[in-house]
Order: structure tokens, then C-alpha cells, then sequence
């Protein structure tokens, strides 16, 4: 088994070209780290859900919502602690935390929140095989677009292995939903095994079938299809550069972030 992110839908945001949804994701990184107040992040988290709506990736956020949610609390819990504000806040102000730093670590954890988002409309509407040649056309050397792409392509296939390990347990009577959490990491232990198993199998096959196929780490990859950059991909990679760079502006000016003391 093997659990993809990617959804083969029909929507202009998939026929957009490999290079062009790399770098609009970049670009989501680039707004992310311009900011660090809420509001102008909270801007910016519109704009990658935007894209997520436009991409019909709904079913892909409802798998990592959990994970998501987790981040922005684990955020506003330890940020506040390391950060100094002016303000204290009444039921915590014996530990130091203030309304400032409990504003950062929210703006911190929306930061994050971009960050996921964006990798899941990147894989959402791009495949493996558009990831690799994309970097590849980037300039990116073709032993690093081809390690670049197999990193993606292992996670999937770990992923799907562990469902399928988990589904033999319990069809063999193994109950991991019940029990206290330490109970519960106790019984996963015993499914690690197989797992890793799995995952050295895999490689020696990979190894085995790269070798029978000639690979050589500084060849110059070939691809069936060539990406072509149409006017929608220079529409959206012009619009996502000017707000790129009035953030970097307004960044240099000091707009949208917080003056906070570590």
C-alpha cells in the first residue's frame, strides 16, 4: 500500500507547470518568514487556503487537522515563556507570561500552520515524477532532484506500510485503541519491528533494481514529457513575486512584526 497525498483532480491549480507550484510554495515559505504579527500571517494563512479550496484538497487537510491544531497549541503554550512582553497576564503573571509573548507564540504558531498547509497544496496537485523533473529544470543537480524525490516517494510508502502492518495486528486480535497512552506506546513497540523490516527489504530491492537499470548518480535525467510554462503559470508566479517583495519591503520598514525581547 502505498498512501499519496496527491488527488488527480481537473482544476487549473493542477495543470499549473512543476517549477511554478515549487516556487509558489517557496514563496508561502518567504511570506511566512517576513511576518510575525497574527494579522498580517492570519493574511496570509487566507491565501494558502485559498489555494487549498481552489485545489479541491479538502479531504488531504482533514487527515493532518489533528496535527495542525497540535502545532499552533503546542506554540502558544511554549513560546510565551520565552518571550517578554510589558503585559502580564492576571492567572499567569507568577511564570512570567505576558499578553506579548502570548500573541507571538500565536503568530508563531499560524507561521507553521502556512508552512504545513503549503506542503499539502504542493503535494496535493503535484506528482512525484513532476516534483523530480521541476527540480531538475530548477537547476537542481539530478542526484539531488532524484534523492529530493525519493524522500517524498519513502514517506508515502512507510506510511502505507504501517497501515498495513497495523490492519494484520489487529486482524490477529491486537487492541491498540484502548488503554492508558503509556499502554498504548507500549503496544505500537512490537509493530516497529516489522516495520523496519519492511523498510530494509525495500531498499534492497531499490538498490537492486537501480543497478539492473544502469544508474549512475551524475547522469543527466531524460523525461517523457517536458513542462512548458503557459501565461497562467507567469500570472501566478508575478503575483506571488510583488507580494513577496512588498513583505520583504515592508519587513525592512518594520511593518507587521512584533517587538518582543528573548
Amino acid at each position: 500500500m502505498n498512501v499519496s497525498l496527491y488527488l488527480n483532480h481537473e482544476t487549473w491549480v493542477h495543470r499549473l507547470d512543476g517549477r511554478t507550484k515549487t516556487l509558489v510554495v517557496l514563496g508561502f515559505f518567504g511570506l511566512a518568514l517576513c511576518f510575525s504579527h497574527p494579522t498580517y500571517l492570519l493574511g496570509i494563512l487566507a491565501l494558502v487556503v485559498g489555494g487549498l479550496v481552489a485545489a479541491q484538497a479538502g479531504m488531504n487537510v482533514k487527515k493532518i487537522w489533528v496535527l495542525a491544531t497540535l502545532l499552533v497549541c503546542y506554540s502558544m503554550m511554549l513560546w510565551p515563556f520565552f518571550v517578554e512582553g510589558e503585559t502580564p497576564v492576571p492567572i499567569f503573571h507568577v511564570l512570567g507570561v505576558t499578553w506579548e509573548g502570548c500573541v507571538f507564540g500565536f503568530g508563531m504558531g499560524v507561521r507553521l500552520l502556512i508552512m504545513v498547509l503549503g506542503g499539502v497544496w504542493l503535494l496535493s496537485t503535484t506528482t512525484i515524477e513532476e516534483l523530480a523533473q521541476a527540480s531538475q529544470e530548477l537547476g537542481m543537480p539530478a542526484r539531488g532532484g532524484f534523492a529530493f524525490s525519493l524522500a517524498f516517494r519513502w514517506v508515502g510508502i512507510l506510511m502505507g506500510a504501517g497501515v498495513g502492518v497495523i490492519q494484520a495486528q489487529r486482524s490477529r486480535g491486537l487492541d491498540i485503541s484502548s488503554g492508558t497512552i503509556v499502554e498504548r506506546i507500549r503496544k505500537y513497540v512490537p509493530l516497529v519491528v516489522p516495520l523496519i523490516g519492511h523498510a530494509l527489504r525495500q531498499t534492497n530491492l531499490l538498490a537492486m533494481a537501480l543497478e539492473s537499470k544502469g544508474f549512475h548518480p551524475t547522469a543527466q535525467r531524460s523525461f517523457h514529457r517536458t513542462g512548458k510554462m503557459k501565461r497562467t503559470d507567469w500570472v501566478v508566479m508575478v503575483v506571488v513575486g510583488l507580494l513577496l517583495g512588498v513583505s520583504c519591503w515592508m519587513r525592512w520598514h518594520g511593518i507587521g512584526t512584533l517587538d518582543v525581547r528573548f
